[in-house]
Order: C-alpha cells, then sequence, then structure tokens
C-alpha cells in the first residue's frame, strides 16, 4: 500500500513522530500532576500541545498522531483500503484510534528489545492475547468510570464492528517483530480475558502463528481476533508500525472516559490541521476536528435516497391500484430459524 521508494522516508517520519508525542504526553502529565494550571490554561501555555475536543464538559486531550505524519496521511485513505473498510464496515467510515508501535530490537550488550515491561522482554514463547476495542473486554479502564470506554458483551454478536489495521514500514516475520494471531479466532464465543473462558493470556494457543509481510503492507483484521505484538525482536533493527482502528458510523466513538486525557481514543485536530489533511482523508477523520459538522458521508445518503424513492413508489401504486397489491408480495418468504432441539409444527 506504500510504494517501496516512500517507505524509508515515511519510517523516518513515524520515528520522529514518536519521539515529539512521548515527550509531548511527558510534560502533559508532569503539568497534570503539578497542578499548575487549569483546563483552560492548558490550552493557551506553550509548554504542551493540545486540543479541544468535541465532546461538552471534556477535557483536552493531545492532537491526533496524524499531525506529526505528513507524509503517511498522504496513503492512510488508499483507495483499496477504504473499500475493503466499506465493504466490510459500512458507507461511512471513521478513523477511531491512530497510533504508532514501534518493537525496539535487543541491544548489542544482550538486553532484550521490545515494548513491554523489561522483565518480559525477549521471550519468544510468551503472548499478551487480546481483542481490540470495542471488543476489548478490559476497556482499557478496568473498573474506572473515568478510563472505561465501553466494551460489547460476551458472547459478542457475529457483527464486525471494528478493523484494526497494521501499516508495517519494516518487512516482518517471526524474527522481526511479526504480529501473533490466531486464525479464525473472531468467530469463536471465547476471549482471552473472559473471566470465565479459562485462557491464559501470556501462552502460546495451539495453531497461532505470527504475520510475515514485506514493508509498505498493511494487515488488515476483524477487532475480535485474538493478537498479540511480538514479545522479542532479535532481527537487529526496530519494528516500526503504525496502528489505526476504523468503525462504521453508527458505532459510538469517544462518548465516555471522560478522564481518559492520555488515551488514544479520537485524539482531536484544530481545524487548520483538518483542513491541510488529504482530501480523500478528511471525511474518515471529521469526526476529530469540533470546529467541522460531522454529516453522514455521500454513499449513505445515497443509499437514503434510493429508500426514499422505493418507498415513495409503493405508496403510489396504493393509490392507482389498491386491489392490485393484495398479492404483490406473494412471492416474499422469510425463513424462520428455530433454536436447537425445537420444533416446527405445520
Amino acid at each position: 500500500m506504500i510504494p517501496v521508494n516512500q517507505v524509508d522516508a515515511i519510517r523516518q517520519e513515524i520515528l520522529d513522530a514518536q519521539s515529539t508525542i512521548t515527550r509531548n504526553i511527558q510534560t502533559f502529565k508532569e503539568l497534570v500532576s503539578s497542578e499548575e494550571l487549569n483546563e483552560q490554561e492548558l490550552l493557551v501555555t506553550n509548554k504542551v500541545e493540545l486540543r479541544p475536543v468535541r465532546r461538552v464538559g471534556h477535557p483536552p486531550k493531545p492532537p491526533n498522531d496524524i499531525v506529526w505524519m505528513p507524509q503517511y496521511a498522504q496513503h492512510l485513505a488508499n483507495p483499496v483500503v477504504t473499500a475493503v473498510a466499506r465493504r466490510v464496515l459500512d458507507d461511512h467510515l471513521r478513523i477511531a484510534q491512530l497510533h504508532t508501535r514501534i518493537i525496539a530490537t535487543s541491544k548489542p550488550d544482550g538486553t532484550p528489545g521490545d515494548f513491554v515491561s523489561a522483565e518480559n522482554r525477549g521471550c519468544a514463547d510468551s503472548r499478551e492475547w487480546h481483542t481490540d476495542w470495542p471488543h476489548d473486554l478490559s476497556a482499557y479502564g478496568s473498573d474506572n468510570p473515568g478510563e472505561n470506554v465501553g466494551c460489547i458483551r460476551q458472547p459478542f454478536p457475529d457483527v464486525t464492528m471494528c478493523l484494526v489495521m497494521i501499516w508495517y514500514l519494516t518487512d516482518v516475520d517471526e524474527d522481526l517483530g511479526g504480529t501473533w494471531v490466531v486464525p479464525g479466532s473472531h468467530k469463536d464465543k471465547r476471549n482471552p480475558r473472559g473471566p470465565s473462558d479459562g485462557i491464559m493470556v501470556t501462552a502460546p494457543i495451539l495453531g497461532d502463528m505470527q504475520v510475515t509481510a514485506s514493508a509498505g503492507s498493511v494487515y488488515i483484521q476483524d477487532s475480535r481476533s485474538w493478537h498479540a505484538s511480538a514479545m522479542h525482536n532479535p532481527s537487529g533493527r526496530e519494528r516500526v508500525a503504525m496502528v489505526n482502528r476504523w468503525c462504521p458510523w453508527w458505532l459510538s466513538v469517544d462518548d465516555y472516559a471522560p478522564g481518559g486525557i492520555y488515551n488514544m481514543v479520537c485524539r482531536p485536530l484544530s481545524h487548520l490541521e483538518y483542513l491541510a489533511l488529504p482530501t480523500d482523508l478528511q471525511p474518515l477523520m471529521r469526526h476529530l476536528c469540533p470546529d467541522e459538522q460531522d454529516t453522514l458521508q455521500q454513499p449513505v445518503l445515497d443509499r437514503a435516497k434510493a429508500a426514499h424513492l422505493r418507498t415513495r413508489w409503493g405508496f403510489r401504486q396504493l393509490e392507482k391500484n389498491p386491489d392490485s397489491l393484495a398479492r404483490a408480495n406473494a412471492y416474499i418468504r422469510v425463513p424462520i430459524s428455530l433454536p436447537e432441539g425445537w420444533m416446527r409444527i405445520e
């Protein structure tokens, strides 16, 4: 999805952006913990980059990571990617989350690389199985209402509600931070974090595998899929990737977690930052800009117009020849699915 001759530049852009994002978040945390500034003062201070959010009564958040990645932004709305997302989700799409995922490599002194806690790094046979929002059972906040963003309850309905896309800016395989996945797990009623499912989140699962892909590729999965970032990377190179989560318009995004000022859910954009996005990317991120009305995207409106015209046609037939409608739907049959063990009596 990203041309080979552009991969190196975008990879470096993401690494530079990660440094900026980390410094900004750290400064933000220090200001909040010191209680030096109130919410309005935070928005105008030159010590940290923050943006107001669309939600009334919620505090500002750091800006969306995309503002530091203008080259990557040119590819985010790739027509192949958006076509897949529209086919699986709906015609109106939103990118709810976007963040870097960099897995450090082992150092020459033998120190294992990774992004997890130091005591767990370098464990080739360990996992951290989970599913992603809105199917993340821990909901980013456990039982803290200020941090919990909500989650679909188990058993998950058989509906794809979010697509997770991992854009690899380095080659990935078994030794270079390939994402661990359990194929077919999006159809399983259990969950690695399920309180009653008996699954060990840190242990291998029979049939699991690592994604192998070349730099510039995009891995797409249902958010219900069991997956984990690799806990080891002995390749000698950092694994650089961008993760984003795409949702249909009807899914509640960022309505909860009023205290979630650091989380990556719907990090906002200023109006100028929004207008600077590529034109084809703007509709996918319009909900992140408080100064933009988030109207329904055109394919949804076209669908609604077609339904409206069909309804009008039906009533015209009713007005013209009501007697002819008695058998107009005679060919329509609705199959009835009965629970297992039930018997249908004709």
